[in-house]
C-alpha cells in the first residue's frame, strides 16, 4: 500500500482506550513493570496522567456517548428497557447501539469521529470504517467479506497472521490454567470451558486485528483514529480488577500501544499525537447470587408477593445466564446464539415486571405506578428483604429522588455523603449524575445499585469485577494528556476539578483538531505589563524547524515550547520563505500556535528568503535594536551573526531587557561578535540599575572566553544551589553546553529546565533551555 504523497498540513490524534482500567489499578500496574512503554513515556514527561471521572452510569456506552457525541447518560445501564419500542436493549447488540446512535446523532450532528476511524467502540461517531457493536450483525459482516479479499488478505500478511496464531496458542495455554484455576476455586465448568476461546478472540486476535489496521490508518494518513482494547475489561469481570490474570493482559496492550506510538511519529505523511485513557474503573465485587445463596430474580419475587404489584409476572435475564459479558457478546456479534430460554422471551411492558441488572446497577419497570406509599414499601423490601445495597425511587411526591440503603432513607443530592460515602473521589458530580440517571427517559421506575461505601460492593451477574454504578473505583479511570496539549487543556477547561470527564475530553479533541470555532487570528493585546513575580525565558535553537528524523514540523517546535508555558522565548536559526523549508515563515507559524507576539530579525536574506533569529512574547516589547554584529566575510566568518533587543515594561514601572544572539561556529569569529556585544551599542549601553537577560545560542562551553568576558551577568544554570547543569546539545546525545541563560545581578533563579521528552528530542538537534527568574525587590 502506497503512502499519501506530500505532507499534510493538519495534525492526526489518535486515541486509545484501555477498557475498564480504573487509575488506582493503571498506577498499580505502572509499578509492577506491565506497562513498561507508558511508564518511560510518563517519566519522560511526554505524558502527564489525569484522572478521568466516568459519570454515572460508568459503562461504556454512556462514557462514549459523551466523549463522541458530548451527551451525558446516554443510556441508563448497559441493558435498560427501552420504553417507546417496549423491548429490552443490551449495547453489544448491533440493533441496539444502531438505536442509540441514531437518536444521538439527531442532538449531535458534528460526532466526534467523523472521517475517522474506529475500531471495537460502541458507536461509530461518524467513523468510515469502523469494527463496532452495530457493524457485527451478521448480515453486515456477509456483506464485507469477499473470498477473493480475504485469500489476497492472507497472501499479502502471512506473517502477521501466523504471528497471531503463535500469540492464540500461547494465550490458549494461559485460558487453560486461568479454567483450572476458576475449577479449583469451584466456578461452572460449562462456564470456565466456554470463556476459553472468548478469551482468545478478546485477548489476542481482536487485539492484534486493532494493531494491525491502526497502523495501516497511520500509513494511510487517516486523521482521526479511535481504537477501544477490551482485554483486561474482559479479564476484570471474569477474576477480578486486580488479578494476575487481568494485569497480565496489559502487557500485550503496552506492546501494541508502542508499535502504534513508533508508527505515529515515524510517519511522513501526518504529524500525530497520541492519547490514551480509560472510560471507566472497575469495583471488586461479589456475585448476588454467591453472597445471598438466591438469584435476584428469586429475591424480587418474595418482595412483590404483597401489596398492587401482588401476582405480576416478573420478567428478567436470567443472572446466571451472564458471563462475564464475553461469551454473551460474542455469541450476539457473529451470530452463534443460541436460542433463548422462556426467561429472555421478549418483555411485556404491559403485565409484566421488567427487570434489567447486566452489572450493578439495575431497573424495575412496572406496567402501573403503584401510589406514593406502597414506593417506599417496595423500596425498603428491596433493601430489607433483597439485600440490595441502594434503592433509589426517581420520582416521588413533590419531584424529591429519594434514596433507600440499610442505613436509613435519605433525600438527593442533600444526603449525598450518607449515600455515597464522604471519602468519594467524585462525591458532588456522582450525586448529580445519579439525580440525572433517574431523570433519564429510559431509566426505571425504581433504580437500584449494588454499590454502598460501607461493605463491598456487589454486582447482579456472575462476574468478580462489575462496573456501572456510582462507586469510587468505577467512576475513576485515567487519562495521559500529551505535551503538546497540556496547556492548552489547562488553561481553557476548570482544571480545579483535578479531573476530566467525557465532554472535557471532546472538547480538548475538538480544539486540537481544529473544530471547536476557537483557532480565529490571534490579535495581540498591546496593554499588558509583566507582572510582579517570576519570569519564565527560554532559549531555543530550532534547527530551520527541521526535526532528527528529517522532517520540518514547526508545530512540533510550537509543542515543545507550549509545554513550559515560557513568557518569553528566545530562538535561533528560523526560516522565512525558504524552498528547504516549505517556503513557510516559520516565526508567525509558530506565533500563531503559540498565541504570542513575536519579532524577527534576518541574518541572511537573498530575494524573498530570509534567515536568523526570532523573540516570542506573551507580553508587548519595544524593539531596541536589531541587527548584525559580524557581517560574513569569505574564507573567514561563514555567515552573518547578529542580535535582537527588546525591552518589556514592568508592572509599577521599569523595565526589563532581553537580549537574543546567535554566535558563529570559529573561536575568532565569536571573539568578535562577543565584543560587539558587550559594547557600548549594546550591553554597554544599559544602565546599571536596569535588570538584563541575554540568551542564546553561543556556540561555546562554560569554560570559553565568552563566560570570563561577561564579568557583569551570571550563569543561570549555576545559580540553583544542588543543581548540576544540563547540556543541550546533541538533543539525541546532549554532551555540550552551547545554549544559555545569563542574568544580571537583578535576578534571582528559581529553577531550570533541559526537556528530554520524546518530543524534544526528535524536534530540533538541540533542546530548549527555560529558566525561571525572580526579580529582586529594589534595595
Amino acid at each position: 500500500m502506497k503512502s499519501p504523497a506530500g505532507e499534510a498540513g493538519e495534525p492526526g490524534l489518535i486515541l486509545i482506550q484501555i477498557d475498564g482500567l480504573a487509575r488506582t489499578q493503571f498506577e498499580r500496574a505502572l509499578e509492577a513493570g506491565q506497562l513498561p512503554f507508558l511508564r518511560k513515556l510518563i517519566r519522560r514527561k511526554h505524558f502527564t496522567l489525569e484522572t478521568f471521572y466516568a459519570g454515572v452510569p460508568s459503562t461504556t456506552p454512556a462514557v462514549q456517548g459523551e466523549i463522541f457525541f458530548g451527551v451525558r447518560a446516554a443510556v441508563p445501564s448497559f441493558q435498560f428497557l427501552r420504553r417507546s419500542e417496549g423491548r429490552d436493549f443490551r449495547m453489544y447488540e448491533a440493533d441496539s447501539a444502531n438505536t442509540i446512535e441514531e437518536e444521538l446523532l439527531e442532538k449531535c450532528p458534528d460526532p466526534l469521529l467523523a472521517g475517522g476511524h474506529a475500531y471495537s467502540n460502541i458507536y461509530r461517531a461518524g467513523a468510515e470504517t469502523r469494527y463496532c457493536s452495530r457493524d457485527f450483525a451478521t448480515s453486515e459482516l456477509f456483506r464485507r467479506l469477499h473470498p477473493l479479499k480475504l485469500l489476497v488478505f492472507g497472501i499479502i500478511y502471512l506473517p502477521k497472521l501466523l504471528r497471531m496464531v503463535v500469540l492464540s496458542v500461547i494465550e490458549f495455554g494461559l485460558a487453560i490454567a486461568d479454567a483450572l484455576r476458576g475449577l479449583y476455586d469451584r466456578e461452572d465448568v460449562f462456564k470456565e470451558i466456554t470463556f476459553v476461546p472468548a478469551r482468545i478472540a478478546v485477548c489476542v486476535v481482536l487485539r492484534e486485528a486493532i494493531r494491525f489496521r491502526v497502523l495501516l490508518d497511520i500509513e494511510r494518513g487517516v486523521r482521526v483514529i479511535h481504537a477501544n482494547f477490551l482485554g483486561y475489561d474482559e479479564q476484570a469481570h471474569r477474576r477480578g480488577p486486580d488479578s494476575a490474570f487481568a494485569h497480565w493482559s496489559l502487557k500485550a496492550i503496552d506492546s501494541a500501544i508502542r508499535d502504534i506510538y513508533k508508527a505515529a511519529a515515524d510517519s511522513r505523511y501526518r504529524d500525530y499525537e497520541l492519547m490514551v485513557y480509560s472510560d471507566h474503573g472497575q469495583e471488586k465485587s461479589t456475585p448476588y447470587v454467591k453472597l445471598h445463596g438466591r438469584e435476584l430474580d428469586e429475591a424480587l419475587r418474595e418482595v412483590f408477593a404483597t401489596g398492587p404489584l401482588a401476582g405480576t409476572e416478573i420478567w428478567s435475564r436470567k443472572m446466571s445466564e451472564f458471563l462475564g459479558s464475553t461469551v454473551d457478546r460474542y455469541r450476539q456479534w457473529f451470530g452463534a446464539s443460541r436460542k433463548p430460554p422462556v426467561s429472555e422471551a421478549a418483555p411485556d411492558p404491559g403485565s409484566q415486571i421488567v427487570v434489567t441488572a447486566m452489572g450493578p446497577v439495575g431497573h424495575l419497570y412496572f406496567p402501573r405506578i403503584p401510589e406514593d406509599g406502597a414506593m417506599v414499601g417496595y423500596a425498603r423490601d428491596l433493601v430489607q428483604k433483597a439485600r440490595i445495597p441502594l434503592v433509589i425511587l426517581p420520582k416521588g411526591d413533590g419531584g424529591v429522588v429519594r434514596a433507600f440503603t440499610r442505613s436509613g432513607e435519605w433525600k438527593l443530592p442533600e444526603d449525598r455523603a450518607e449515600i455515597l460515602g464522604k471519602d468519594h473521589p467524585f462525591l458532588d458530580e456522582a450525586a448529580d449524575d445519579l439525580l440525572a440517571l433517574a431523570a433519564q427517559p429510559d431509566a426505571g421506575d425504581i433504580v437500584f445499585s449494588g454499590w454502598s461505601p460501607h461493605e463491598d460492593p456487589l454486582t447482579f451477574p456472575l462476574e468478580n469485577g462489575a462496573h456501572g454504578g456510582p462507586g469510587s473505583e468505577e467512576t475513576r479511570g485515567f487519562l495521559l494528556v500529551p505535551d503538546r496539549i497540556r496547556r492548552w487543556h489547562v488553561s481553557h477547561l476548570a482544571n480545579t476539578r483535578q479531573r476530566v470527564r467525557g465532554e472535557d475530553l471532546r472538547q480538548i479533541v475538538m480544539h486540537y483538531l481544529g473544530r471547536d470555532g476557537k483557532r480565529e487570528e490571534f490579535v495581540p493585546e498591546m496593554a499588558r505589563e509583566v507582572p510582579t513575580g517570576t519570569l519564565r525565558v527560554m532559549t531555543y535553537n530550532i534547527h530551520s524547524c527541521v526535526g532528527i528524523d528529517s522532517k520540518i514540523r514547526p508545530e512540533r517546535i510550537a509543542r515543545v515550547i507550549n509545554h513550559f508555558d515560557p513568557d518569553i522565548v528566545a530562538v535561533q536559526e528560523v526560516d522565512c520563505h525558504r524552498p528547504r523549508s516549505g517556503g513557510h515563515d516559520q516565526a508567525q507559524l509558530i506565533a500563531d500556535h503559540l498565541r504570542m507576539n513575536h519579532v524577527f530579525q534576518t541574518m541572511l536574506g537573498e530575494n524573498e528568503e530570509r534567515y536568523g533569529i526570532a523573540v516570542f512574547s506573551k507580553y508587548p516589547v519595544e524593539i531596541v535594536k536589531a541587527g548584525l554584529l559580524t557581517e560574513a566575510v569569505p574564507n573567514r566568518y561563514r555567515e552573518a551573526r547578529g542580535a535582537i533587543w527588546v525591552k518589556l515594561k514592568q508592572e509599577g514601572g521599569g523595565h526589563i531587557h532581553l537580549i537574543n544572539t546567535h554566535f558563529g561556529l570559529g573561536k575568532q569569529e565569536r571573539f568578535q561578535q562577543l565584543r560587539a556585544l558587550i559594547g557600548t551599542g549594546w550591553l554597554g549601553s544599559i544602565p546599571e540599575e536596569e535588570p538584563v537577560v541575554l540568551c542564546g545560542d553561543f556556540n561555546s562551553g562554560p569554560r570559553s572566553k565568552v563566560f570570563r568576558m561577561l564579568t557583569g551577568l551570571r550563569d543561570a544554570q549555576s545559580q540553583v544551589h544542588g543543581f548540576r547543569p544540563r547540556p543541550t546539545f546533541s538533543s539525541v546525545n546532549p554532551v555540550l553546553r552551547l545554549d544559555h541563560v545569563f542574568v544580571s545581578k537583578h535576578f534571582d533563579v528559581k529553577s531550570i529546565e533541559v526537556p528530554r521528552t520524546p518530543t524534544a528530542v526528535v524536534a530540533s538537534d538541540h533542546l530548549p533551555l527555560c529558566v525561571e527568574l525572580s526579580l529582586r525587590e529594589p534595595s
